[in-house]
């Protein structure tokens, strides 16, 4: 008999093991549902965040994507006034060559501007190329005194380089 009581002890803690083990499986079980809930829970709270970021993210995108349309708008804008500039600077050339083409056709027909050995013309100062029925200047005449004339030549800087 004493073999049988043996093996119902065995028996009885086999089951006791078992029970023991089932029972810590149940509770492991319950702990990791429990984590799992406030898992989730934490992650609605954070959706809002998110939805939050994704909102402002969406918005700098969209100034984004629009600072760059104006830049691109301003970019055009500058290659036009360009194009522009550079056709008015055609036809300011145009017209100093013009201006140029005039006053080296009065020099010519001046009397006054005498042209010296190397081909430079310029105005006669001692009034030497003057014939002698000239009226004087000041006394009625209708010629300004070569002296004082202010060739406008002078100053012909264009105005975008000063």
């Amino acid at each position: 008999m004493d073999t049988a009581i043996w093996i119902i002890i065995a028996v009885i803690a086999v089951i006791a093991v078992l029970a023991l083990v089932l029972l810590l499986l149940r509770q492991r079980k319950a702990r990791r549902r429990v984590q799992a809930e406030q898992i989730r829970q934490n992650a609605s709270q954070q959706v809002s965040t998110v939805r939050h970021r994704e909102a402002v993210a969406e918005e700098a995108d969209a100034r984004a994507r629009q600072a760059k349309a104006e830049a691109d708008a301003k970019a055009a804008e500058a290659k036009r006034l360009q194009e522009q500039a550079r056709h008015h600077q055609g036809h300011a050339a145009e017209s100093r060559h013009e201006v140029e083409s005039e006053f080296a056709r009065a020099d010519k027909l001046d009397p006054d501007v005498r042209r010296t050995g190397d081909g430079h013309e310029g105005h006669d100062p001692a009034g030497q190329g003057r014939h002698e029925d000239q009226q004087q200047p000041g006394v009625g005449g209708h010629r300004p005194d070569p002296r004082s004339h202010v060739d406008p030549r002078r100053d012909q800087t264009p105005p975008n380089a000063r």
